[in-house]
């Protein structure tokens, strides 16, 4: 059987929506030559929601049975009732470890030297706005002798680098009596040269196992990389949004990691144009940004999206919104290049991970820095000095290969 797949959305969705597929047969690159044809769709915003809905409409006319995984059919199930005569299969991500009769649980997901594990699926939250809470619905952690066992694999087909995913990786563990710092310990201990980076992280989820995370940090197989979003840096817009922590949480959480890894890479999100905010809690945002400096900032304009409160709120206009996240998005880059421009000169120890455009390859530091190389091997390790720095990445000069 021949499997063609396509995947969209976090880096979780599409692990799970290749690991899906890798289970009904063999995976071939084009839905000409498939037997069945898999979709992994994302709804996060609006825009996501049509051009998926769209997609299983050209996919369908290839007359093959196409499976439709992932927030689509979870949260707006009532959306695949337009494709009800066409040979369309609807699996909610609920129905992912079964959908296979459980042979999900014995693949992994390897891309190059990358592997992604989906440790948890759903969150703790109950955020105003967010509609993958509805498709993922409340914390379901894996054991970590599967985790384990998937990384295992994982290395075996050739990885280096493995993600640990999650809608909130901070909340690992919290509904079968086990933490994120322990499930590090864990992974860490497994023979193999390869680094960890985790996923995601709550400010909220976080501030509990604030102290055994920044120490577990310390260990050389994780990366010195956290993504905490914190999208607003308003007090006031927080609450509204229930984020359940306010702006000294967030920093409180910066620090304490900067105290012990001053170089680390921070990257966060920001929701522009949220119902109520205004120009001083715009101001309080950028007031943010500037002060933490984070590494990468993903700006979203606010996308009102069903089954949730915040659909039916007032929000700003969409000029006032475009203006605000253009302004926003320019800020940062003007931050990103004089920091960046900090580290060119330097030696650096770096991990080749994939492969990157127009037949180079993406390397990373242990900060997570990405480093543009040429002719180089995928699992291996180099010295580098870094000759420039862009918005995207850094170029570097090889200066000796170290295993």
């Amino acid at each position: 059987m021949k499997v063609y797949v396509e995947a969209y959305g976090c880096s979780q969705n599409i692990a799970e929506t290749h690991m899906l597929a890798s289970c009904l047969g063999e995976i071939t690159n084009t839905p000409e030559d498939a037997d069945i044809i898999v979709l992994g769709t994302c709804v996060v915003i609006e825009h996501t929601e049509n051009r998926m809905l769209r997609r299983i409409d050209e996919l369908a006319e290839y007359d093959k049975k196409l499976i439709v995984y992932g927030c689509l059919p979870s949260a707006l199930k009532e959306r695949m009732s337009k494709f009800e005569d066409k040979n369309v299969i609807s699996v909610p991500t609920w129905e992912f470890d079964r959908f296979c009769g459980g042979n999900t649980l014995n693949n992994a997901f390897v891309w190059d030297g990358v592997a992604t594990i989906p440790i948890a699926n759903g969150c703790l939250g109950n955020c105003a706005y967010c509609i993958t809470r509805v498709a993922r619905g409340h914390l379901r952690s894996r054991e970590p002798r599967w985790i384990e066992s998937i990384l295992k694999k994982s290395l075996q087909s050739g990885a280096c680098e493995i993600r640990l995913s999650a809608q909130d990786t901070a909340a690992y563990g919290k509904d079968i009596g086990k933490t994120l710092p322990e499930l590090l310990r864990m992974l860490v201990s497994i023979d193999g040269d390869f680094m960890i980076r985790v996923g995601m992280m709550e400010p909220r989820e976080t501030q509990s196992i604030l102290n055994e995370l920044v120490n577990v940090y310390q260990h050389p197989k994780i990366f010195k990389f956290i993504h905490l979003p914190v999208q607003s840096g308003s007090d006031r817009i927080l609450a509204r949004m229930l984020r359940g922590y306010c702006v000294s949480d967030f920093l409180r959480i910066v620090n304490s990691f900067r105290k012990e890894i001053p170089e680390l890479m921070l990257s966060t999100d920001i929701i522009v144009g949220f119902p109520g905010e205004d120009d001083e809690d715009f101001d309080d945002t950028v007031k943010l940004i500037e002060s933490v400096e984070p590494d990468i900032l993903n700006i979203t304009r606010f996308s009102p999206r069903p089954k949730t409160p915040a659909k039916k709120w007032k929000r700003p206009s969409t000029n006032v919104v475009k203006y605000r996240s253009k302004y926003l998005a320019e800020l940062h880059a003007s931050i990103l290049q004089k920091k960046n421009e900090r580290y060119v000169g330097r030696e650096e120890k770096v991990l080749v991970t994939s492969r990157g455009k127009r037949g180079r390859y993406m390397a990373r530091t242990i900060h997570y820095r990405p480093v543009i190389l040429d002719d180089v091997e995928i699992g291996k390790w180099y010295r580098v000095e870094l000759t420039e720095a862009v918005i995207t990445h850094f170029e570097a000069r090889i200066l000796e290969k170290i295993k």
